[in-house]
């Protein structure tokens, strides 16, 4: 673990590179481009003008020059979720345009490019993607990610939080879901807080297994087409493949595209005598080469794990892909990485440019704050079970594969692996989703005479029409409120007048109605709660023998004023003002200014850091980054140990908030995330302005 001053050092340091939000180019760019691919990971389609048959009408929606029915989730769940469901319909169109703009003609989607695989969804997003391949002649390329498909083998679903007429959730299920086949009110009605409408019915919220997704997506890399130099999967000859139509189906089919695997690892020649539950599904990885040179390597990544028999016997259950990746990998999907290594070995005896994607990262994607998380914040808090552990990493990385784009975290960043005993290495390059804070996709060029990437992130601020469905969330709003919903929305997020702007909402309300409650402990909530910037400042000097819970109870009262707890600590209170006053003066800062945060705008810029990295600067005033400075380094250079009651206020709140910003300097002390270059060779990775 690094010591804390290190990582405030790398955090100065970041911050003296930084001035603007904008730091010198160390690098010039490629001058030979010869290949643009954009990369959208975790575009999250929901069709929002989704004909559901007269199932569900949905609500009329003056949109453009006409009027059309939304069918749409409800504002309370976008705001609890870590993605937008709606909005990122349009940003998704916007995104798209933008790369016609740039002349890109090759599009990665790694992984869910849908919401959960359902029919109604699925057939929006590919009504899209054809219209930009026939018209602008767009060449996407998806691989699967969790969410679509959720298991491998169709699956019962629906979602209970669509919204319908009045403000009022309305649920709607496949038709065999158990809530279709107990339509009680009791089994209605205890599925969410506000009153729902009665259970719509129909298939088309289905969640598609993988055979009946291939047939909605064999446009879109999963078969060969006449202008592909070169086609294979893990499962074909590495020899040249006919472009006759019934030849590519019998090569390529879902029938051509199956492995084994078992509860207890992978099957066919890896699987041992003792394995139980083996089954064949499908595996969507393959390798094309779309034009002269470049080889795209979409890795199928997803691992459902069988679990046990239904309880009639005829079918296994499996476990989802959610928090697994590439640690699952290694054990269930061996056949995966002799490929993969195969694929490396080729593209470099025959002079290829080789990019990898799929939907899960290969690194560390918090820069070594994995054990400072698990210690404040828990083992299986912030999504650390999705972490690639060192043996996968490792192993990934002796693949020989030496650029690999991810989605999955919805996150920005960049991270390297490497191996000092095979000089082998990996970046790992986090894709931005579109559905959230902060939008973004990436742009990677690379060229056959260099060894140099470049890397452009690219933020999507203005969204034509974004806010087209905001009328029907003031509705729901106004049903939320008349019925004095406690957890109701912020409504300012409806005064929004940028794309970028109402994501930057969405991070906001997503740290108050879920990050918050859920995931931090509640004594550190409780000091969130009443502090202000310049308080932590104090708390940093202060000595005193304080039981936290007598700071609790003031908190919980409404205290205004936190030196009048108790009148011994008025008096601590006061001679660490004193020291801090004279902490900041010496840091050219005024101690009262940092009352203009708290500690709902530090959970607030915490997570905009881990999610946006550099992107997030340019909510976060330079100002305020030196501000959380000054805190940390007061709390680094703490004592400790001034109480052996660990209990104390002042123990408390030094020991978990020196990590609470420890957590946010090593966020803040990445690789460079938003335009870069990478050295195929050597793996520098140099800062572009």
């Amino acid at each position: 673990m690094r010591h804390s001053f290190l990582c405030i050092f790398a955090l100065s340091l970041l911050i003296s590179l930084n001035k603007n939000t904008e730091v010198k180019s160390q690098s010039k760019s490629t001058s030979d481009v010869g290949f643009e691919i954009a990369f959208m990971p975790d575009v999250h389609f929901h069709d929002v003008f989704a004909d559901f048959n007269k199932k569900f009408e949905g609500l009329l929606t003056p949109f453009k020059s006409e009027s059309r029915y939304a069918t749409i989730r409800t504002m309370q769940s976008q705001l609890t979720s870590t993605r937008l469901f709606n909005e990122n319909y349009f940003a998704f169109i916007a995104a798209l345009e933008d790369a016609v703009k740039r002349g890109i003609k090759i599009i990665a989607l790694p992984g869910d490019f849908s919401d959960d695989g359902q029919p109604i969804h699925v057939k929006g997003l590919t009504d899209i993607l054809h219209h930009y391949q026939e018209r602008y002649n767009l060449q996407f390329f998806i691989t699967p990610g969790n969410h679509d498909p959720t298991r491998p083998f169709a699956t019962e679903a629906g979602k209970g939080d669509y919204l319908g007429k009045s403000g009022q959730p309305q649920p709607i299920f496949s038709i065999h879901h158990p809530f279709c086949n107990s339509k009680t009110e009791d089994s209605r009605r205890s599925r969410q807080a506000p009153e729902p409408l009665d259970v719509i019915c129909t298939d088309e919220v289905k969640e598609m297994g993988y055979s009946e997704l291939f047939e909605f997506l064999t446009d879109f890399g999963l078969l060969p087409r006449e202008q592909f130099v070169y086609y294979e999967t893990p499962f074909s000859s590495y020899s040249e493949t006919s472009n006759s139509t019934d030849q590519m189906f019998q090569k390529f089919g879902t029938e051509n595209r199956q492995y084994e695997i078992c509860r207890e690892g992978s099957g066919g020649e890896y699987r041992e005598a003792d394995y139980t539950l083996c089954t064949n599904i499908m595996d969507m990885s393959y390798l094309v080469e779309p034009v002269e040179g470049l080889w795209l390597l979409a890795i199928d990544a997803n691992v459902y794990i069988p679990q046990k028999e239904s309880e009639d016997g005829k079918k296994v259950q499996f476990s989802g892909a959610g928090n697994t990746g590439y640690n699952n990998i290694i054990t269930h999907k061996k056949h995966l990485l002799k490929w993969m290594k195969s694929i490396a070995d080729r593209a470099k005896e025959k002079n290829k440019q080789l990019i990898a994607f799929s939907h899960y990262p290969v690194s560390d994607f918090y820069n070594g704050a994995k054990p400072l998380i698990e210690n404040l914040w828990g083992e299986n808090e912030f999504q650390l079970a999705r972490m690639p552990n060192e043996s996968a990493r490792k192993i990934f990385t002796d693949t020989g594969i030496k650029l690999h784009i991810a989605g999955h975290m919805h996150m920005n960043g960049t991270s390297i692996h490497s191996d000092s005993s095979s000089a082998n290495f990996t970046v790992n390059i986090q894709a931005p989703t579109l559905a959230a804070y902060v939008p973004a996709y990436k742009i990677v060029r690379v060229s056959s005479n260099t060894d140099i990437a470049e890397v452009e992130t690219i933020v999507i601020d203005h969204v034509p029409n974004f806010d087209t469905l905001f009328p029907h969330y003031q509705e729901e709003w106004n049903y939320l409120n008349s019925i004095e919903y406690p957890a109701i929305w912020n409504k300012e997020i409806l005064n929004s007048e940028t794309y970028y702007e109402f994501t930057n909402w969405h991070i906001r309300e997503l740290s108050r109605l879920r990050f918050l409650p859920r995931e931090w402990p509640e004594d550190v909530r409780v000091l969130l709660q009443g502090l202000t910037g310049r308080d932590m400042l104090i708390a940093s000097q202060l000595e005193s023998s304080i039981p936290f819970s007598v700071y609790a109870q003031w908190i919980q009262s409404g205290g205004e004023n936190i030196k009048t707890v108790r009148a011994d600590f008025a008096k601590d209170w006061e001679q660490a003002t004193k020291k801090a006053m004279q902490y900041a003066r010496d840091a050219g800062i005024k101690l009262e200014d940092l009352n203009r945060w708290n500690g709902h705008d530090l959970s607030v810029d915490f997570y905009r850091l881990r999610n946006a990295g550099e992107l997030a600067l340019r909510d976060i005033s330079e100002l305020r980054i030196t501000e959380y400075l000054l805190v940390a380094k007061s709390l680094a250079a703490g004592n400790l140990e001034i109480s052996s009651n660990s209990e104390t206020f002042v123990h408390i709140f030094k020991t978990k908030f020196n990590t609470v910003f420890e957590v946010i300097s090593l966020f803040m002390d990445r690789l460079p995330n938003n335009n870069f270059t990478i050295n195929l060779e050597s793996g520098e990775i140099k800062e572009l302005n």
